[in-house]
């Protein structure tokens, strides 16, 4: 059974937000290049990018070192006010403004952030992961939680609510107008309203209690948050101390969306292979077993209307049912159009038929028979950043091919019921099967976590809320 709570959030002070609102937020960490995270270091001192992930120095002893200095920089910015405490425990309704990287539309996107009480990942919980995650990340944000014993972004969640019980509940508040609105330098609005009325947020916690949610961003901070849950009570219980029941400790800040709402996005996650000794004829000859290989040449509309014909010929072959995949190869003045052959699908299915929905993913097919089998890509080296990096946008991918990197592959997007059937059959994905857009930003709301202290029940009026 769902949890969820209201909790007392750290925001940005009225002043900061109504003189600098958009240059106080900023992306989730691991989808900033180096040159944008730079252009929000100097965007202002107060961008939470210099919390959430703070600058390398040449000095710095090792490469986490910078965590002490996120540390002491929250802790100077509560003490002096640039962060405050929400007086009352409540959910956050978030609403957020976006452009459709590919249609160009506007759309909106509704949720909110609460507290969702954690459980360890089975078949039966009711969260659900779908990805599998990297050690180094997963280490580096515990890390980071002991340095500044908070929780700094939400993990991103979706729910089945075919009633829409969630927009019901939410009505009049939404249409009061916001109490914070940001525009990012993005052009994405964030309208933040607080629901502090004790008996909104417990008939919105009982809506969501009978239900399942699904994680769509945010494993590594899952992960981090129960990893950080288990040692802190083994920490506490040696020194003879118990957190009470309902603790801070429990749960993780967490942003909910409707999954009927029309601005849950899936764009696909793109695979750059960074180095191999193999060249670029050896890759095509090893993938010939496996896929058919056809050429898209350049020509006269160059690399951008190629690509443009790649991607429309990917979503189109899609619908018919094939698994297709666009390669991008470093010094080829093509890309390459592979179509998987119906034998190799037949044959994961035969391997393992109770695992169809999984073995049968795009992401799962270019994982474990183009990278691992046709190119030689260990387990080992899927999980090394050096080896492997992803990247969302098609032309962002060929970039990065143009500028070094050995090959990329350009795949569709996982659909929201391949990510339900996956995750009903008790499975995960590979790394990065997923990218929903648009993230949710860095530094609207955090969650400070002091053991001791309690999570609010739903409908209480108290202090509580890590």
């Amino acid at each position: 059974m769902v949890m969820i709570a209201p909790f007392r959030g750290y925001v940005y002070n009225q002043n900061a937000v109504a003189d600098h609102g958009g240059l106080l937020v900023a992306p989730p960490y691991d989808v900033l290049t180096h040159e944008r995270r730079e252009a929000f270091y100097d965007s202002h001192p107060h961008n939470f990018l210099h919390v959430d992930l703070g600058r390398v120095l040449a000095s710095d002893p090792d490469e986490l070192a910078w965590h002490d200095r996120s540390a002491a920089l929250l802790r100077e910015w509560l003490a002096s006010g640039v962060l405050r405490r929400r007086e009352k425990s409540g959910f956050y309704l978030m609403e957020t403004e976006w452009d459709h990287p590919l249609t160009g539309q506007r759309v909106t996107r509704r949720g909110f952030i609460g507290l969702t009480l954690l459980e360890e990942p089975s078949r039966e919980a009711s969260i659900r992961l779908h990805e599998q995650t990297f050690s180094f990340h997963k280490m580096e944000r515990l890390h980071l939680m002991k340095k500044t014993q908070a929780q700094l972004s939400p993990i991103f969640a979706f729910f089945p609510d075919p009633d829409q019980l969630f927009l019901k509940t939410i009505g009049y508040y939404a249409s009061r107008g916001p109490d914070m609105t940001i525009r990012d330098p993005s052009g994405q609005l964030h309208k933040t309203t607080f629901l502090e009325n004790s008996q909104e947020t417990a008939r919105l916690a009982e809506a969501l209690a009978g239900t399942t949610i699904y994680v769509a961003d945010g494993h590594h901070r899952y992960m981090t948050a129960l990893n950080y849950r288990n040692e802190e009570r083994a920490r506490l219980r040696a020194l003879g101390k118990e957190p009470p029941a309902g603790s801070a400790l429990d749960y993780v800040m967490t942003y909910l969306c409707p999954m009927s709402d029309p601005g849950l996005c899936v764009l696909p996650t793109h695979r750059i292979l960074r180095k191999s000794a193999l060249s670029n004829e050896e890759i095509l000859q090893r993938i010939s077993p496996w896929a058919e290989v056809r050429v898209l040449s350049f020509g006269e509309g160059g690399e951008r209307n190629a690509l443009d014909n790649l991607a429309k010929k990917l979503l189109e072959d899609k619908k018919k049912g094939l698994t297709v995949f666009g390669l991008l190869l470093r010094g080829a003045d093509f890309c390459g159009f592979l179509k998987i052959r119906e034998k190799a699908k037949e044959a994961l299915a035969e391997a393992a038929p109770e695992k169809a929905s999984l073995s049968l993913l795009d992401v799962s097919i270019l994982t474990n028979v183009i990278l691992k089998e046709a190119l030689g890509v260990t387990e080992e080296l899927m999980d090394d950043p050096d080896c492997i990096s992803y990247v969302s946008e098609a032309r962002g991918a060929a970039r990065q091919v143009a500028d070094g990197e050995r090959a990329a592959f350009i795949l569709n997007p996982t659909s929201l019921a391949e990510i339900l059937k996956v995750t009903e059959a008790g499975y995960v994905m590979p790394r990065k099967a997923t990218y929903f857009y648009p993230k949710v930003s860095n530094g609207l709301v955090i969650n400070l976590l002091d053991p001791l202290e309690t999570a609010a029940r739903p409908g209480a009026t108290g202090p509580g809320g890590g």
